[in-house]
């Protein structure tokens, strides 16, 4: 974190070494760092009840608890009685029993009405009643009967303390911290471990500069309520063991250092950008770009006007531009960075145009050559799946000067790919590209002649995650849709509902017969309710007699495009396909979508999906097909997407719907590129905000300070962050 580690392994600190060998085993902690990093999930005030752990029939359960009543039981059995102490507790929601067998005497004395004590088990319902089974216990606060106990895992406290004192020291702390479960230990353990690891830890030396009178050091950080951030090293205690005050100050600076550390990458890599220079593209309406637009059979949107004016204003200067062109689905992103291209070309440079699939390539190359027919503008093509011959000989047009803009996908930034003189790079859907493919044409260059860089993106961006993912970027909002345009409806249909699921299928046959075209998308490729099944039970069933076609992600290449071409020219009228169409596909005459299984997708995608449709003049549907639970969370996404057609609205409810771990890459893909564990980029704005002010201010102070502290972030990292 911001270039602190303590590397020293577990053993060197803690007492047991084969406790810190286990520990170093399932749960991963092996060192000082992965210890004190490992921060707590919750925390209870001493002396109240709570859960620590998620309450899940059959899985291990951890609470703080008050013991409500306790009574000695005989239980007969075929091998004579045998007594036992059952018990009944809350953890402050819900009331629970358990039962705890021998040495009854001892465990009466601890388990006693108005005693609050840590318990530990496996859940289980019986009779609808929540039973935990296998209890052991240690206790947190005495009643006024009670004596001070451990049993079972969680005497491990007391162990780790060395005495029932030390345990009652620990457990006797303003707080008590919950830690995120890990195979291999309990909150317990930790507890008593990370006091170990706190006493024994290296005072963490403060990572940023303390402004001093004369030096223009960056003013202090402050925090959401404005007060100024403790320090690092406090800070890194008292997340273990909160003070009276709380966690709340300690969670702050932890947090900034977070998104510092993320928001340094980015100020650093516009720093690095700025080092580089770019030969200008003037903006003076050349011939091929007069040419296209007087072309067009539509006047350009406002919006359009507008976005293009700022990206014609950032191409004229030696600074190599580095835009990001944001507009929702629809809005005419493509035609305004045709039109800076044609820019790049009246001025004697060529352009890379990259796209995510090979299947968005070929459509934007088609696209592409019909709108600058007449023009004298050449396209090329180039992707990995082309014949030796036509590979060739794109390469040749391409260091010739021969092809005025290449399209093409991954194949372009491969290193055998030379231009003749680039001057732009257009990357489409940039979300799905990583940070070194990205800017490896700009890499490759000249310092001197660096190319100028429009990445384009029709997937809403929260203002927190713009602000930390694409900082180096400079962003421009597309607004509005071209005119003309019709409107798109969206409805959810559930399952059990069969005349709705009747008169869907219903819906898309109309459409076709109208003259229109329908996708249907389903989420994925094999078994019953996988694409093939489905294209094949619409073929014999309610859509029997219409022109289907089918594409997903495995299906050749040719066959890919071929299947395109055919919908494109309207000889499919319905397309049954995975998400493969969720990005760039453009089919005016598509007026109807059916998304199988919807709420299965995220917001942002349903809202991209919904996109592929009412992009014509004809009104256009897009029906939502669930079989989700009655109040469940899917259930609930498909209403806010039939509910608004507004992605950036969307996409924060997205954001705070999947919480920033996706965002950031808490989910098993990227587990180990994962730099925020606190940073919530749904509630922290002004955390990101005060972080982005820093960081730009400690690079101008002290740029090698800056790089320092971010050093062990790898390029690899840095991908992971950005596409996330």
């Amino acid at each position: 974190m911001l270039g602190w580690e303590d590397p020293r392994p577990l053993s060197q600190v803690i007492a047991s070494p084969k406790r810190a060998a286990a520990l170093a085993d399932k749960p991963g902690l092996k060192t000082v760092t992965d210890a004190v990093l490992n921060f707590p999930a919750t925390y209870i005030r001493t002396g109240s009840t709570r859960s620590l752990a998620i309450l899940a029939e059959g899985e291990m359960y951890t609470c703080v608890a008050k013991i409500l009543h306790a009574e000695e039981w005989t239980n007969p059995s075929p091998r004579g009685p045998r007594k036992l102490l059952r018990f009944s507790f809350t953890d402050g929601a819900l009331h629970m029993t358990s039962a705890i067998f021998g040495n009854v005497k001892a465990h009466k004395q601890v388990l006693t009405p108005g005693s609050i004590v840590m318990l530990y088990g496996k859940v289980a319902l019986y009779r609808d009643q929540w039973q935990l089974k296998n209890p052991s216990y240690v206790t947190v606060e005495m009643g006024p009967d009670g004596e001070f106990g451990a049993f079972g895992p969680l005497r491990t406290i007391v162990d780790i303390a060395g005495s029932y004192s030390g345990a009652q020291k620990l457990l006797s702390r303003p707080f008590l911290p919950g830690y995120p479960r890990r195979a291999g230990t309990s909150t317990a353990e930790l507890i008593g471990v990370m006091d170990r690891v706190l006493r024994a830890m290296r005072e963490p030396k403060e990572v940023l500069p303390r402004p001093t009178e004369g030096r223009d050091a960056p003013a202090w950080p402050v925090g959401p309520t404005g007060e100024p951030l403790i320090d690092f090293a406090l800070a890194l205690r008292e997340i273990h063991q909160p003070p009276d005050e709380g966690p709340e100050a300690a969670m702050a600076r932890l947090k900034f250092n977070e998104a510092l550390e993320l928001q340094l990458v980015m100020a650093l890599r516009r720093v690095d950008a700025a080092k580089r220079t770019a030969v200008p593209i003037p903006v003076g309406g050349g011939t091929h770009t007069r040419t296209l637009r007087e072309g067009l059979p539509y006047a350009l949107t406002p919006g359009q006007r507008d976005a293009l004016e700022r990206i014609e204003t950032a191409l004229d200067s030696t600074d190599p531009a580095s835009l990001m062109l944001q507009g929702e689905v629809g809005s005419g992103k493509t035609i305004v960075a045709l039109l800076a291209m044609t820019s790049a070309v009246d001025a004697g440079f060529q352009c890379a145009f990259i796209a995510p699939t090979e299947v968005l390539a070929v459509q934007h190359a088609r696209t592409l050559t019909s709108l600058l027919e007449g023009t004298g503008v050449k396209v090329t093509l180039l992707t990995g799946s082309q014949r030796a011959g036509e590979r060739k000989a794109a390469l040749l047009d391409l260091v010739s000067g021969e092809s005025d803009i290449v399209v093409g996908t991954h194949a372009l930034i491969q290193e055998h790919v030379v231009f003749y003189r680039l001057g732009l790079v257009v990357v489409d859907e940039q979300h799905r590209f990583g940070v070194h493919q990205r800017d490896k044409l700009r890499q490759d260059a000249p310092e001197d002649r660096t190319p100028h860089m429009l990445v384009m993106t029709a997937t809403p961006i929260p203002r927190t995650v713009a602000m930390t993912m694409f900082g180096d970027l400079t962003h421009i909002r597309l607004t509005g849709v071209p005119q003309g345009r019709g409107q798109i409806g969206t409805a959810v249909v559930h399952g059990d509902r069969p005349r709705w699921v009747e008169r869907m299928w219903q819906r898309v046959v109309e459409e076709v017969r109208a003259g229109h075209q329908a996708y249907v998308v389903v989420p994925r490729i094999e078994g019953h309710h996988g694409v093939l099944a489905w294209a094949e039970r619409l073929a014999e069933g309610p859509l029997a007699g219409c022109r289907i076609g089918v594409m997903h992600g495995r299906l050749p290449t040719e066959e890919k495009e071929e299947v395109m071409r055919a919908f494109v020219a309207g000889e499919i009228s319905v397309l049954v396909a995975t998400t493969v169409i969720e990005v760039g596909v453009d089919v005016p005459n598509a007026s109807m979508m059916v998304i199988i299984d919807a709420d299965s997708l995220g917001v942002s995608q349903l809202h991209q999906l919904r996109g592929r449709v009412g992009r014509g003049s004809a009104d256009s549907w897009c029906l939502l097909y669930t079989n989700a639970e009655p109040e469940s969370k899917g259930l609930q996404r498909l209403a806010a997407v039939a509910g608004t057609q507004d992605g950036f609205e969307l996409a924060e409810l997205d954001l705070r719907q999947r919480t920033e771990g996706d965002v950031l890459g808490q989910d098993q893909s990227g587990a180990r590129y994962r730099r925020a564990r606190l940073l919530d980029l749904a509630e922290d704005e002004d955390i990101v905000r005060e972080a982005r002010r820093y960081a730009e201010e400690l690079v101008e102070y002290d740029e090698s300070l800056a790089r320092a502290l971010v050093v062990n972030i790898e390029l690899a990292e840095q991908d992971y962050i950005e596409r996330s």
